[in-house]
């Protein structure tokens, strides 16, 4: 990741910490020391470290189409704060505990604090969008707006989808076009626009997007069980223990016979000893092939988005955007 995102980094980085550094001073009529309940916590979530994968794509497609990744800093600074904005909240509503190997916000301070903390980290957002330096900003206004919308609706679905039985694949995969992938939709879409694409264009990178969007989530549900904790920065298991709807459980239920589903659906849904249940429910993933079946599916959603590179009228290296489908392909955590 360090390769391919090294020529954005430098930038990205400096251009958030100076951000940052100003929306969280002392301003004026404020005592000194005030407001530290909510500017610590937004320094400490912002500086949590992250695979920064979202900024990395805009500023990548706003190159890929002939513009300058500098004009592209400020929306990508706008993406990754949206992004921090969904953790916030997504780890209120699953009770967890850490996020990057450190304690979650609502966990080291409090809930409202956690809560308020994602209301000023969406403000904060659009301040920084409202940067950007395109002649386009009203598309790039209505892009972030439609991703904010989209990704609280897949929250929605998600936390409906642990009380649902009847939950389908299909299911699943409107769930992460709208929680996981729309986001990377957004920043690529976003980066398009600055860059000066077409409608063709910007078409073609939001379904490479859209299908970079699958293979990470299935990625993501694969490494909740074979993940490296500290790598991974969160409890292995944890979808298990959250009752969460991933691919690989749906998949099990889809191949397993009557018995063994019924018998998956009462393990799942028991309230046995978190360890316990973990082991049981990943011998029966690995038992039936499952997580053979979801690396499959991760490599077929990757190689599907690097077919649409094709699709593109790219002014820059195809390389760089077929290698950032392999580095997510590859990762570890």
């Amino acid at each position: 990741m360090k390769d391919i995102f090294g020529k954005y980094q430098q930038e990205f980085e400096a251009e958030l910490k100076l951000f940052l550094e100003k929306e969280t001073a002392q301003r004026d009529g404020m005592s000194k020391g005030s407001m530290q309940s909510l500017f610590e916590p937004v320094k400490y979530i912002m500086a949590n470290g992250g695979k920064r994968i979202r900024p990395l794509l805009l500023m990548l497609s706003c190159e890929t189409f002939g513009g300058n990744p500098k004009d592209a800093v400020n929306a990508a600074i706008a993406i990754e704060i949206l992004h921090n904005f969904t953790l916030v909240h997504d780890d209120i509503m699953d009770n967890a505990n850490t996020r990057r190997g450190k304690e979650t916000i609502h966990k080291k301070w409090d809930i409202n604090c956690a809560i308020l903390v994602g209301d000023e980290l969406i403000g904060l957002s659009y301040r920084s969008l409202l940067k950007s330096k395109t002649t386009r900003i009203r598309e790039i206004i209505r892009t972030f707006t439609d991703g904010v919308i989209e990704v609280c609706e897949g929250q929605a679905l998600d936390k409906e989808f642990e009380i649902k039985d009847n939950v389908s694949i299909s299911d699943y995969y409107l769930m992460i076009r709208k929680k996981t992938a729309e986001l990377l939709k957004t920043a690529a879409t976003m980066g398009a626009i600055i860059g000066g694409a077409d409608k063709n264009n910007i078409d073609a990178i939001r379904e490479y997007a859209e299908n970079i969007g699958f293979a990470f989530q299935i990625h993501d549900d694969l490494l909740d069980v074979i993940a490296n904790e500290t790598k991974f920065g969160k409890k292995i298991g944890g979808d298990i223990i959250e009752k969460k709807k991933t691919f690989l459980y749906l998949k099990a239920l889809e191949v397993l016979d009557d018995e063994q589903k019924s018998e998956l659906i009462k393990l799942f849904n028991s309230e046995i000893a978190p360890a316990e249940k973990i082991e049981k429910v990943v011998k029966v993933y690995t038992d039936n092939c499952i997580l053979e079946s979801a690396k499959k599916e991760i490599k077929k959603f990757t190689e599907k988005a690097n077919t649409l590179i094709d699709k593109m009228n790219i002014k820059s290296s195809r390389e760089s955007l077929s290698g950032f489908s392999d580095m997510l392909l590859n990762r570890n955590y």
